[in-house]
Parts: C-alpha cells; structure tokens; sequence
C-alpha cells in the first residue's frame, strides 16, 4: 500500500512539470513533448536503435565528421540529436529522406521504403523529436508549419 501511496504521489508531483500541448494559429495542435508518449516512445527507440543507430549512433550523436565526404564522396551520417542540421527539415523532408534514402543528395541512406511502414518511420522521428532541446522542437515546429501552410495554398 505504501509503494502505491508513493507512485501516486510521484506521478501527482510530476503533472505540473509535463509540458501543455501547444497550438498553431491555425488551430493544428503540436505534438505533445517528445517524449510524452511513453509507448510511443519506447517503440521508437527500439526502431531507431534496429535500424539507424549503426550509422547515426545510439543517441543520434551521428559520425563526428559529418561534414566531411568519405573516400567515396559522400557524406557522413549527420547527428539527429538536435546537434546537427536534421531539424532544420519540415516533416515532408524528413519522411522523403527516409523513404528514398540519400543517394541523391551525396549521402549513403538507404532507402527504407518498403523496409518500414508509416507508423514505423514516425515512431522513430517521434523518438528523434525527443532527443531535441525544446528550443530546437519549437523552431522546428514552427518552420514545418509554415511549409504545410504555404502547401495548402500551392
């Protein structure tokens, strides 16, 4: 009885802490905090861990000279972790790179189109959300809305 007495409490004390979910102008809500979503989560960081973390690393800190070219040409696995240059993507980028890969961009990336569905692929870019500053999420959020906006009137 204690132990439960003890979780509640916890969980009564951490409420104030979880972040509010916030709105666009348009009324579109952003994702919750990145990490929010503990199954989500969870799922993402076992997808991400199969499947990308050989070449960007277990915490998305990707190659240290990912600037660089290989002897090949082409570029190195960049971070994901916030570090690098990955937020800077609106959504529609982020989901094309992983579904055609990086060949055509200089990069070695796989295509993983066919190799992960949908939900796949956005439990792990829910995962590598998380791994963001909340700074980084929100200049994110905010340049990927703009991008849908200035689609929906394209």
């Amino acid at each position: 009885m204690k132990v439960i007495t003890m979780l509640l409490m916890l969980v009564i004390c951490l409420i104030p802490c979880l972040p509010v979910q916030a709105q666009d102008t348009q009324g579109d809500a952003a994702p919750a905090a990145r990490n929010s979503d503990p199954v989500r989560y969870t799922r993402g960081l076992r997808l991400y861990q199969k499947n990308c973390a050989a070449c960007h690393g277990r915490q998305g800190e990707g190659d240290p000279n990912w600037r660089q070219r290989d002897a090949q040409g082409k570029f190195l696995p960049p971070p994901l972790n916030g570090t690098g240059h990955t937020w800077h993507h609106p959504m529609a980028v982020l989901l094309d790179i992983i579904l055609n890969g990086t060949a055509r961009l200089g990069g070695n990336m796989p295509a993983w189109k066919g190799r992960l569905g949908e939900r796949e692929i956005g439990d792990i870019l829910y995962w590598v959300q998380s791994q963001w500053s909340d700074e980084i999420y929100r200049q994110w959020f905010e340049n990927d809305r703009v991008v849908r906006e200035e689609m929906r009137h394209n």
